[in-house]
């Protein structure tokens, strides 16, 4: 069987290990710039839609993003700093390209527990 590069990402967002708020920003991101006709994103301004997108999720809808709520991600720490004034946007946005895609980028083309399914197409 063959599959189109929408299965691919089909099967990313709906058969991936975490459904969690990263995989689903970073999907939009994607999504919106192959839209506007990008086919490369540098890490900046992949960084500044990142932050941006998750500021405006825990603004609009502050529920944590994991089962406890007094354990934050990165994302959610980054972005309770740069509410509460600690860090100003830049800095917020140097600390997610710094440190939040540690693991988001690696594990986001994984179906299942298999990273070689999408590997192989990349």
């Amino acid at each position: 069987m063959t599959f189109t590069n929408e299965d691919y990402l089909k099967g990313i967002i709906l058969f991936g290990l975490n459904t969690a708020t990263y995989k689903m920003a970073l999907a939009q991101i994607l999504l919106q710039s192959a839209l506007a006709g990008k086919t490369e994103l540098d890490w900046q301004e992949l960084s500044q839609n990142y932050f941006n997108i998750y500021l405006s999720r825990l603004t609009d809808n502050p529920m944590p993003q994991q089962g406890n709520p007094h354990r934050l991600t990165r994302m959610e720490r980054i972005v309770q700093e740069y509410m509460a004034g600690v860090i100003s946007k830049d800095e917020a946005v140097a600390k997610v390209a710094a440190r939040a895609f540690v693991d988001v980028v690696p594990r986001f083309q994984t179906i299942g527990s298999d990273k070689t399914i999408v590997a192989e197409h990349l």
